[in-house]
C-alpha cells in the first residue's frame, strides 16, 4: 500500500488543489523519533546574562537618547501649548481635588493649604502614571523598527520612562515655585527627595518593562492599564493624607497598608519631606524599595527571556 493510500481519502480541500495545479499531491507519513536514523540534538536553553544584556544597552545608550528625543518630538508636534502640557496635567488635576475633595468633601490636609497638599503628590504620580501608559504600547507602536533590525528591545519602555521625566523636571520646577509662595522655604529633609525620586524609578521601571511585554502577546493591556491606574490612584494616599486612609481601613490590615501598596510609603515620603519637613517613614519606605530593586531585576530577567519572541507576535 502506497503511503499517500494510509491516510484514507483526500480533503476537499486537497483534492480542489489537485485539480488547480492539474497533478497528484503526494501525502507523505511524518516519521516518528524511533525511525529516524540520528538521534534528534535535546532541547536547548538560552539563559538569560544580566550582566552581556547591560552592557549591550551600555553600549545602545545613542539609540535610547534618540528614542527619547523621537517621543518628546511627536507628543508634542503641532501641539499650540508644547511642552506646557507636562505642567498643565497635574494642575488641573490639582484643580479638581482641590475643589472636589478639599471643599466639597472637605477632606483634610494636615493642616497646610489644600493645592500644595496635593500637587507635592500629584507631580510624582503623573510621573509614574504617564510612564506607564506610554510605556504600555512602546513594543507594538514600534514595530516595524522591530522586525527590521536587531536592538535591545528594552530600549522603547526606557525611552518612554525617559521622556516622562522630562516631563517630571519641568513640572517639579514648578513645584518648587509652589513651596516657595506657600512660604515652605528648602530644609534638611528636601535632601530625601532624589532618594524618593530613585525608588518611584525602580517601582515605574518594573512595571513599565513587564506591561509593555504582556502588551505585546495580549492587546487587552492597553484598554485596561488607564482602568487600572485610575484605581490605584485612588488606592494611594495622593487626593487625602496617609493618616485619612489608615485610620478609614479595618485595624486588621491597617498596618500593613503602606506594605502592601508600595506606591503608597513613596508619595506619602515626597509630601513629608517637602510640605511638612518631615523624614519618610523609612520601614515602610524601605519596603518599598526592596520590592523595586528585586521586581526589576526579575522583570528585567523574564523581559530578556521573551523578548527575542516579539518579533513574532507583533
Amino acid at each position: 500500500m502506497r503511503d499517500d493510500e494510509a491516510f484514507g481519502p483526500a480533503s476537499i480541500e486537497q483534492l480542489a488543489e489537485e485539480e488547480r495545479l492539474h497533478r497528484k499531491i503526494p501525502r507523505v507519513r511524518p516519521r516518528t523519533t524511533a525511525e529516524l536514523d540520528v538521534e534528534p540534538p535535546p532541547r536547548q536553553r538560552y539563559p538569560v546574562r544580566i550582566g552581556k544584556a547591560l552592557r549591550e544597552l551600555i553600549r545602545s545608550r545613542e539609540i535610547l537618547f534618540t528614542f527619547v528625543e523621537r517621543d518628546l518630538r511627536v507628543r508634542y508636534k503641532q501641539a499650540l501649548l508644547g511642552a506646557f502640557w507636562a505642567v498643565l496635567q497635574p494642575l488641573m488635576l490639582m484643580v479638581v481635588f482641590t475643589i472636589v475633595f478639599g471643599r466639597i468633601a472637605r477632606i483634610g490636609s494636615e493642616g497646610i493649604p489644600y493645592p500644595i497638599f496635593a500637587y507635592s503628590a500629584l507631580v510624582p504620580w503623573q510621573f509614574f502614571a504617564s510612564s506607564v501608559n506610554l510605556g504600555t504600547s512602546s513594543i507594538i507602536a514600534n514595530w516595524a523598527t522591530i522586525r527590521k533590525i536587531y536592538l535591545p528591545r528594552e530600549t522603547f519602555p526606557l525611552a518612554a520612562v525617559m521622556s516622562s521625566g522630562v516631563d517630571f523636571l519641568v513640572s517639579s520646577v514648578i513645584l518648587l515655585g509652589m513651596l516657595l509662595a506657600y512660604g515652605m522655604t528648602p530644609r534638611v529633609t528636601w535632601v530625601a527627595f532624589p532618594l524618593l525620586v530613585l525608588i518611584l524609578l525602580f517601582l515605574m521601571t518594573a512595571v513599565t518593562m513587564a506591561v509593555s511585554a504582556v502588551t505585546a502577546y495580549f492587546r487587552d493591556t492597553r484598554y485596561g492599564m488607564p482602568m487600572l491606574l485610575q484605581i490605584l490612584m485612588f488606592a494611594s494616599p495622593i487626593a487625602y493624607p496617609m493618616s485619612e486612609a489608615l485610620r478609614a481601613l479595618p485595624s486588621g490590615i491597617r498596618g500593613l497598608y503602606p506594605y502592601l501598596n508600595p506606591l503608597a510609603p513613596v508619595m506619602d515620603g515626597f509630601r513629608r519631606v517637602l510640605v511638612h519637613g518631615e523624614w519618610p517613614d523609612w520601614a515602610p519606605l524601605g519596603s518599598a524599595a526592596g520590592v523595586g530593586v528585586v521586581g526589576l531585576f526579575l522583570v528585567y530577567w523574564w523581559y530578556k527571556r521573551i523578548d527575542r519572541n516579539f518579533a513574532d507576535v507583533i
